[in-house]
């Protein structure tokens, strides 16, 4: 996975990939474009004006999957598309044996890159297939891929910031598995405050103060906020808690899907 990248372009995040096809443009922009190739690989059925300007309608399991616009119409070259108010646009370059597409997705939600990555990781091997004329069979757990986009786009890093309490370290990570599977995994290692399972579990410790929240997220796997306050240095607490959350994501790969 060495041509994804996660940057911020004006306040919103934005997942590049990319993807050597060894097809023609002008048969690849068919698969992108045309609604009875789209609904083999893409995530949604949809139905779309080809045209700038032109509506685009999304269907998932038959019921209405969120709307948008078409930006961009340029054969065989740019399409551009919204989707809920987020953006997805193709580019298709010239490269030998076929093409080079360039997938763009412009989003809020920084923390559910790895989701994205990892889904249209999925999409595009699919859309490969589709080109190559062979049958479309994917295995759906995205789990381990998931979890190396998470390290690839250094969505496990943590933050901290100092207040007049002390440090504050901060990590926010998307789960492959819900709260319900994630929260046998938790422990508190110090007099407990809050707990509210599966949701919710705090705890002090050594003057400090540990909080695991986990609420919906990407996907079907829960979102963990971690928080730990009132220290005098962020500097341990970050790596440590790396650390942690590193392995607790490995620990949920072993948990069967239920």
């Amino acid at each position: 996975m060495a041509n994804e990248t996660l940057r911020i372009v004006e306040g919103r995040s934005v997942l590049r990939m990319e993807r050597r096809l060894r097809h023609p443009a002008e048969k690849v922009w068919r698969a992108l474009t045309e609604p009875e190739q789209l609904v083999r690989w893409f995530p949604a059925s949809v139905k779309l004006q080809p045209r700038i300007g032109g509506s685009v309608e999304y269907w998932m399991d038959g019921e209405p999957g969120g709307d948008g616009q078409v930006l961009e119409f340029d054969p065989p070259r740019v399409f551009a598309i919204t989707w809920s108010g987020e953006v997805l646009r193709w580019e298709l370059l010239p490269a030998d044996d076929g093409c080079l597409l360039v997938l763009s997705h412009t989003f809020d939600d920084r923390f559910g890159a790895a989701s994205f990555g990892s889904g249209w990781t999925l999409c595009l091997d699919a859309m490969d297939l589709l080109l190559a004329g062979k049958p479309i069979d994917i295995e759906p757990d995205t789990g381990p891929l998931h979890d190396r986009f998470v390290e690839q786009l250094g969505l496990n890093q943590g933050s901290a910031e100092q207040t007049p309490d002390g440090w504050v370290v901060r990590f926010e990570r998307q789960l492959t598995r819900p709260a319900e599977t994630v929260w046998p995994h938790l422990t508190s290692e110090g007099t407990v405050t809050e707990q509210s399972e599966p949701k919710v579990l705090e705890y002090e410790q050594s003057g400090a103060k540990v909080r695991w929240e986990l609420t919906e997220g990407t996907g079907h796997g829960a979102r963990l906020i971690l928080t730990q306050t009132g220290l005098s240095s962020p500097d341990e607490a970050l790596t440590t808690w790396r650390g942690r959350l590193d392995k607790l994501a490995a620990d949920l790969l072993q948990t069967p899907r239920k």
